[in-house]
């Protein structure tokens, strides 16, 4: 195989969930591309790092030192909802049902992996709740990490440090879906049914 192919082949392999063939595979595709496309790809890879990534605010992506949520008149930014990851905040966007704001918490707790909450954007959270309390008392942190261990553990971590802000505090409802089966249904998914009956 030719040294560029093998090279690109190589770098594809660094993204996560990404093998040799998928790699393979990605790289075929974009011997495919018009020359000008490949321009725009390199270009967009090339300036990756220039400027802000993060939004210094909720850590979103971001063009400049806020993303288009935070500066959003438009936005409740008395709501927050916390995620763990942009993707998840990308896919409560995707609803159209969110208009308040967001907190990336780049992760979840996961002592075994090294995750400790200190690795987290948590104080970097208490301190936003506090800067809007001087705005105004009406503050709502919806709790949205994932519903596994290591979510569930990060949420009660964030409901007890969120506490003494005396701020209200909400959690995604969670339950059975509908056609599953109460049979196959884990203990967590359970029990949070009972928990939110209505």
């Amino acid at each position: 195989m030719s040294n560029k192919f093998q090279k690109l082949i190589d770098f594809f392999t660094k993204l996560p969930g990404i093998g040799p063939r998928q790699a393979m595979r990605l790289v075929l595709a974009m011997a495919e591309w018009p020359k000008n496309e490949l321009d725009e790809f390199s270009q967009s890879v090339n300036t990756l790092k220039d400027g802000p990534i993060f939004c210094a605010e909720c850590f979103n992506f971001a063009d400049s030192e806020k993303c288009a949520i935070c500066t959003s008149i438009k936005r409740d930014q008395t709501r927050i909802a916390v995620v763990e990851k942009v993707t998840d905040l990308q896919s409560m966007e995707n609803t159209g049902a969110f208009n308040g704001a967001y907190h990336v918490l780049g992760g979840h707790i996961n002592p075994a992996n090294g995750s400790l909450p200190a690795n987290l954007k948590i104080s970097e959270l208490k301190e936003r709740i506090q800067k809007l309390k001087k705005m105004t008392p009406d503050i709502e942190v919806i709790i949205a990490t994932n519903p596994n261990t290591y979510g569930e553990t990060t949420a009660l971590y964030l409901e007890q440090e969120l506490a003494p802000l005396e701020v209200k505090i909400t959690r995604l409802a969670r339950g059975l879906a509908a056609g599953s089966s109460v049979e196959y249904a884990d203990e967590i998914t359970l029990a949070n049914a009972l928990k939110h009956r209505r």
